[in-house]
C-alpha cells in the first residue's frame, strides 16, 4: 500500500517579496530572520494513514497539573510530541524562552 500524502498540510511558506505583496514585505523579513524560519519551510510530508493512527492513539501527558507532552503510538512505536523535540527537531533554540506571552505586550508589537 503507497502512502498517500495530505496535501493541504504540505505547503510551503515563501519568503518571496513581490509586487503583489508589497504590504506584508516587513512581516516577511522579520519571518526570513526569525527563529521560525525554519519551522515554516521544513517540507515534512504528512500521511493521511499516518497523520489518522496518531490521533486515533493519541494521549496528552500531564505534569504538574500541565500539558506536558502528546504522545501516541504510531505503527506500533511511541511517538512523544514535547516542547523540547519539537524546539530541536525545528532548530527553535527556544526552551529558556518564554511560555507565555501578556495581551498588552504583544499587541504593541503588532499595531
Amino acid at each position: 500500500m503507497d502512502l498517500i500524502i495530505k496535501h493541504p498540510h504540505n505547503y510551503l511558506y515563501t519568503f518571496e517579496k513581490t509586487s503583489k505583496n508589497t504590504d506584508f514585505h516587513s512581516i516577511i523579513d522579520a519571518l526570513s530572520s526569525s527563529k521560525y524560519k525554519t519551522l515554516l519551510t521544513c517540507n515534512a510530508p504528512i500521511y493521511q494513514d499516518t497523520l489518522r493512527d496518531f490521533w486515533a492513539n493519541a494521549n496528552l501527558e500531564i505534569q504538574d497539573k500541565n500539558p506536558w507532552a502528546i504522545s501516541s503510538k504510531v505503527g506500533g512505536v511511541l511517538v512523544p510530541i514535547t516542547p523540547q523535540t519539537i524546539s530541536r527537531v525545528f532548530q527553535m533554540n527556544d526552551l529558556a524562552g518564554k511560555t507565555f506571552f501578556p495581551k498588552d505586550e504583544y499587541q504593541i508589537d503588532l499595531i
